[in-house]
């Protein structure tokens, strides 16, 4: 029988905002510069179509980021286009299945990011896991080449792509350099493509840095890298992210955007062109605030019996609920009853049975909920 996972938005609905460190979205205020760009600029009545590539200055900022935060090249220029606007980072990735996934399947790890599933099988394609280590969500290069050696030779649905989400949603696990170059050379081995999710890259706070898969040897021609702008700027109502690569890829995902979406919002990429090189300070401030976040919000779990992983980054927490609790669903509802807190159960993110004493908890809320949030739990576990 198939495993019923836990829906992740209904659980959001039965909890109160007061304790709602269920669904990954970042709930703190809008950045008020990018507010004031915004409004002016529906304002003044620039809200029509655009191109499906996306806003050109916004495409301009991106490549510029990239380039001082990836340490990648990328032309904004380039026809065709090596970098384009998104509906989110969710409407790259529907471009990627819809153009390049029917019929054909992607790895993706597992613990695993739902929508990486659902996107891809909702298209016609099929999604493989690799499980991570339960101790300490590591792998070994030989058991993952022989399992995409597995499913590339099959005659249905063979394996041509490998997911890769660094730092990972549900459990913020950064990838090493020697991980990901074990990714790498897998694919190159074996002729696939890499889609590298890198939407949390600015929360990294533990001693592996971020490197885009996409940097390293060989890479770039087979790598479209995703990323958003809804957790970093708060805005994730407003569907913009960005996709970027080689041209042929790229115009591809592009082709299908142009169907689906028509074009992302057109004042809003207008408004984001204008602050996203703006400060330089921006991004290293929310990387302090959200290690903040990190280090008090364990501190008390830790305290009440949870055993939180040492993922390296600080947007989400990945935990063991306590030992005398073994299912998480159940642990999960006794909390949104007794103490009105809910966090997401582990076996929204797997197939198997091996994460089901896990829990995600987000963490990207106010300070005032967090504390009244650690408060509540402190008053039923303790």
């Amino acid at each position: 029988m198939k495993k019923v996972k836990p829906d992740i938005r209904a659980i959001t609905r039965l909890v109160p905002p007061s304790g709602n460190l269920v669904q990954g979205q970042s709930e703190l205020p809008i950045d008020p510069q990018l507010a004031k760009e915004a409004a002016q600029i529906i304002a003044a009545s620039q809200n029509h179509y655009g191109g499906s590539e996306g806003h050109e200055e916004l495409r301009k900022a991106v490549a510029a980021k990239i380039a001082r935060y990836n340490n990648i090249e990328v032309d904004p220029d380039a026809r065709p286009f090596e970098v384009m606007v998104t509906n989110g980072g969710t409407g790259a990735l529907i471009g990627i299945a819809q153009s390049m996934l029917r019929g054909k399947a992607a790895l993706v790890f597992e613990p695993y990011y739902p929508y990486h599933r659902r996107i891809l099988e909702d298209f016609g394609a099929k999604t493989e896991t690799f499980n991570l280590d339960a101790a300490d969500l590591s792998f070994e290069k030989d058991a993952l080449l022989a399992r995409c050696k597995e499913l590339k030779d099959r005659k249905e649905f063979p394996l041509t792509m490998i997911i890769v989400c660094s730092p990972a949603n549900p459990s913020g696990k950064v990838m090493s350099q020697t991980e990901l170059e074990a990714i790498a050379d897998v694919a190159k081995e074996l002729d696939l493509l890499v889609v590298s999710d890198e939407v949390y890259e600015h929360y990294v706070t533990g001693e592996n840095p971020h490197t885009p898969i996409a940097s390293l040897p060989d890479m770039w021609e087979r790598t479209i890298t995703v990323n958003s702008f809804s957790k970093s700027w708060n805005i994730s109502g407003w569907r913009l992210g960005y996709a970027y690569g080689p041209g042929d890829l790229i115009a591809k995902v592009n082709n299908a955007a142009n169907v689906i979406y028509v074009c992302p919002a057109t004042p809003l990429q207008a408004a984001l062109s204008k602050v996203l090189m703006a400060d330089d300070g921006y991004y290293p401030r929310l990387r302090e605030t959200f290690d903040s976040k990190r280090l008090y919000t364990s501190g008390v779990l830790t305290d009440l019996g949870f055993k939180i992983y040492d993922s390296g980054s600080a947007f989400y927490l990945w935990a063991r609920i306590p030992e005398q609790y073994t299912d998480a669903i159940a642990f999960n509802e006794m909390l949104m009853r007794d103490a009105g807190v809910g966090m997401t159960p582990g076996s929204a993110f797997a197939d198997g049975d091996d994460w089901d004493a896990y829990v995600r908890i987000c963490i990207a809320r106010e300070d005032s909920v967090l504390e009244g949030a650690m408060e509540k739990l402190v008053s039923v576990l303790k």
